[in-house]
């Protein structure tokens, strides 16, 4: 084996000594459970009093949706980095998809993604292209990939909404079977991210219901 394939850098050799940065680590990743736990039980707090009140928005009361309860996941090499994922509403199936993903990505952001397949995105899609002002202002972006799977904001896969108009995004709901529609929030916004997370949570559940 080439010697320099295991050597250690100047920086290496620092980070491998110090043991404190990794348990930071772990203790951010404990806060970052802490925070989607909260907001998984606003969001059940929210979809409860929805199905309490049929009137009040029954387009999106989908029973079949709301019964699996939500889901935090986490792994440690989404391109290369630490993850936290929490989903709910979420159903997924290969025809069908409903789920609304809050993701944590160290060193990145967070977001917040309505992932509609099948069924569910012709259910909505009206609603949604009626709505897209709304969204626009909220800083959404619409998946514009044919990968419904990537989360990172580069311009081969999510595009501003605010520099769409509605014919070009009706043509994108068209070339696939699948919509994501997805808005960040910086990590500097750490402090504030419950409640902005929350925000943007309540900003999906009015796009689809109205």
């Amino acid at each position: 084996m080439d010697v320099a394939k295991i050597q250690l850098s100047t920086e290496e050799l620092s980070l491998v000594q110090n043991a404190h940065w990794l348990l930071t680590k772990n203790t951010i990743i404990e806060k970052v459970y802490a925070l989607f736990g909260d907001i998984a039980h606003h969001n059940l707090s929210r979809f409860s009093a929805m199905r309490d009140n049929l009137n009040a928005n029954p387009a999106i009361l989908l029973s079949e949706v709301l019964i699996p309860s939500p889901k935090i996941s986490r792994g440690e090499n989404y391109g290369g980095l630490p993850w936290v994922m929490l989903d709910y509403p979420r159903l997924f199936n290969r025809q069908d998809t409903f789920a609304i993903r809050t993701l944590f990505w160290w060193g990145h952001f967070f977001s917040v993604t309505l992932h509609l397949k099948g069924q569910y995105k012709q259910q909505f899609k009206q609603n949604l292209l009626t709505n897209l002002p709304m969204l626009a202002s909220r800083g959404f972006y619409l998946c514009i990939s044919g990968d419904e799977w990537r989360h990172e904001f580069e311009e081969d896969n999510y595009k501003p909404l605010s520099q769409l108009n509605s014919s070009v995004v009706e043509e994108i709901l068209l070339a696939n079977d699948f919509c994501k529609l997805s808005a960040k929030i910086s990590l500097p916004q750490w402090n504030r991210s419950k409640e902005l997370i929350i925000d943007l949570y309540e900003t999906i559940v009015t796009s689809i219901g109205h």
